[in-house]
């Protein structure tokens, strides 16, 4: 009898005890899909994005499994990518800016996808509305038109008189965000600027040229679009930049570097707060319902030593609404 009962009591228990293959099978998985692996803008989203996780109470290693596709930097592999990440049969896709959402967009419109930088996910057919976006996309959205306009009203007050300006483009981003570059027009005819395009391409890259050509057509400032530059290079155009003397703002607080000035949101935020709606998606929440979040804290980040090298004064107003001033 104490021997059926040793023998029952192992039955119950291998039956509550899961397998470690089992276990593991039941790990979900995230596809990351990304532009570029390297550089110190992807360390930045990566901290942001896998804080956010632990946060969430995911732990990469542990209890879920992150597969990554990355373009580094040619853009017309990022379809290719996302099929991929679809074959892994991963349970949600991470794609944070307009050409990684459109290439997880054409691979699978039944696989969740979180998007984290896209400028308006209802002016691009992301979503019905913020509040309910009503499709299987959902996350973070980190501009809109009011802030792209405020970036160039900020940019204005620090260089008077600017009429021209410029913003730096990749032709092959600009295919899959020019939704942005149109908002960035518009705000600019409302400040009575004109802007023009200035490409910028990652492949054959020659920022020099490219401020030359600025000169030329007497831009009196530099001014990035969202995700219509390589964001690894923004570090390289503030320092060609000032070197020709041309003031530069961009929306990259974590590299502010030698610009003039950044205004935009906490980009490893952004990621962080990402991460939180991917696992929302993997405790069984729906995208459809979950409301896609606008930005809620913006930084102002100005350069007295890169104004000093431009002959610029800062005014007292503008040097009173920075979060941070560097000497």
């Amino acid at each position: 009898m104490t021997q059926r009962r040793t023998f029952l009591a192992a039955v119950a228990a291998g039956l509550a005890i899961p397998s470690r293959s089992a276990s593991a099978q039941a790990i979900p998985k995230v596809g990351w899909l990304q532009l570029s692996s390297a550089g110190q803008y992807a360390e930045v989203t990566k901290r942001g994005f896998l804080k956010g996780l632990r946060e969430a109470g995911y732990e990469e290693g542990r209890n879920v499994e992150i597969v990554r596709r990355a373009a580094e930097h040619d853009l017309r592999k990022l379809r290719a990518l996302a099929r991929e990440l679809v074959a892994q049969k991963v349970d949600v896709i991470f794609a944070p800016a307009k050409p990684m959402a459109d290439a997880a967009w054409y691979a699978s419109r039944a696989i969740p996808t979180v998007i984290a930088t896209v400028t308006d996910p209802v002016l691009v057919d992301y979503a019905v509305s913020l509040a309910r976006p009503g499709k299987h996309i959902t996350g973070v959205t980190t501009a809109n038109a009011e802030l792209i306009g405020k970036r160039m009203q900020l940019l204005a007050e620090m260089v008077p008189g600017m009429k021209r300006l410029g913003t730096l483009i990749d032709p092959d981003l600009l295919r899959s965000c020019t939704e942005e570059v149109e908002l960035m027009e518009k705000a600019a005819v409302r400040l009575g600027l004109s802007l023009e395009r200035i490409p910028v391409a990652f492949e054959n890259l020659d920022l020099e040229a490219a401020m030359k050509r600025a000169l030329a057509n007497r831009i009196q400032a530099l001014i990035t679009a969202p995700m219509t530059s390589d964001q690894d290079l923004t570090e390289k155009m503030s320092e060609v930049a000032a070197k020709h003397r041309l003031p530069f703002m961009h929306d990259v607080p974590q590299l502010a570097g030698s610009a003039l000035a950044v205004y935009g949101p906490d980009t490893e935020d952004i990621f962080r707060r990402a991460a939180r709606y991917v696992a929302r998606i993997l405790k069984g929440e729906k995208p459809a319902a979950m409301a896609i979040e606008e930005p809620r804290e913006f930084r102002l980040i100005v350069n007295r030593r890169v104004a000093r090298q431009l002959g610029l004064t800062l005014s007292q107003a503008v040097l009173l609404r920075a979060d941070e001033v560097i000497e």
